[in-house]
């Protein structure tokens, strides 16, 4: 195991903080967001907002906030550059020794830095930090409470790499970073195509620099899931599915080989990955191209029997009723972790 160096003075004074958001034509939302990190419990050095060339009159709900609150500081991309660049560009442009990342859409609870960044000076090898958060409907409705059936406080970077193998083990990307941990891990990959793998790949790139995680069994976030009436969600699965791969293939085997640990867990988890995918093979958002290139990359991720059978169901019309059965499962879980969580 690595152990990780941090600065003196990380330690022997309470931290510094950033909050950095990055946003997109979310203007609707990007005040709440924004009020939500100014009335943090625990001081904020800066908060950073990063436009990505929004089109609506995010410029203007900006100048506003700005007026009123110098604290906050807004910036603009000169062309639209994707969510990973433009989430980068803002994460780097913190000057503090930890650093929120918040989605223009989503909210902190006044406490969130309060306890969490006392748990990242309790343990200077933790790269982030995590918590459990409300899922928030576009109302502002909260559907359900997301948490992890998690009872250490801290994951060390070998554990992170093997827990987080079938996939992304947190309960939403509301995450505080070590800015040190961003910078040696180099940020998000600036690929464009990336929106439901970005976090999950640059948290397994920080646990392969040696660094662990803390969790914070409190629900001290809220993360926006949006009705997807128009398939917004679905019809990133293609792109989605593509990084997915590139995840397991540049990012978790070259790890696991070079510690000389068993690839074949991988592999099974790239299976049970390519089945859970096959849930939108009937779905009407591919063109009948789009539908062989998805189940080409299907088969590319983790090809099996239960794949083949799985897109036979789905192929044969089974694939609502496998999808009702999901979420029921999905109200089981959230259920079981609340009475862990009671049991406590």
């Amino acid at each position: 195991m690595v152990t990780k160096q941090v600065e003196e003075s990380e330690i022997s004074m309470p931290m510094s903080v950033a909050i950095c958001i990055g946003t997109f034509n979310q203007a609707q939302y990007l005040t709440g967001s924004v009020e939500s990190a100014l009335r943090q419990t625990y001081p904020i050095h800066e908060i950073l907002v990063s436009d990505d060339c929004s089109t609506d009159n995010t410029s203007e709900v900006m100048a506003e906030i700005c007026r009123i609150h110098p604290k906050v500081r807004h910036s603009r991309q000169r062309e639209n550059v994707g969510l990973p660049r433009n989430l980068s560009s803002v994460l780097s442009r913190a000057t503090t020794d930890l650093v929120v990342r918040l989605d223009s859409d989503d909210r902190l609870e006044p406490d969130y830095v309060a306890v969490l960044a006392p748990l990242m000076a309790k343990y200077p090898q933790a790269g982030f930090a995590h918590c459990g958060v409300y899922e928030l409907d576009q109302h502002d409705s909260r559907r359900r409470v997301r948490r992890l059936a998690r009872t250490n406080e801290f994951e060390s970077s070998e554990q992170a790499l093997k827990r987080n193998a079938p996939g992304f083990r947190v309960a939403a990307n509301c995450i505080l970073y070590r800015a040190q941990a961003l910078r040696e891990a180099n940020y998000y990959y600036p690929n464009i195509g990336w929106r439901a793998t970005e976090d999950w790949d640059l948290c397994l790139r920080i646990a392969a620099k040696g660094w662990g995680n803390v969790y914070a069994d409190q629900v001290l976030s809220n993360y926006r899931v949006w009705e997807d009436v128009q398939q917004v969600r679905a019809k990133r699965k293609l792109a989605e599915l593509a990084t997915l791969i590139q995840v397991y293939k540049e990012t978790l085997v070259p790890e696991y080989l070079q510690r000389g640990w068993n690839t074949s867990v991988l592999s099974k988890c790239m299976r049970r990955q390519a089945v859970s995918f096959a849930d939108a093979i009937d779905l009407p958002i591919f063109t009948q191209a789009e539908l062989r290139e998805y189940k080409q990359l299907l088969g590319e991720l983790g090809d099996s029997f239960s794949l083949s059978a799985a897109i036979f169901l789905a192929d044969h019309g089974f694939n609502p009723a496998i999808r009702v059965a999901n979420r029921i499962k999905l109200r089981v879980r959230d259920g079981i972790k609340g009475l862990i969580k009671a049991a406590r």
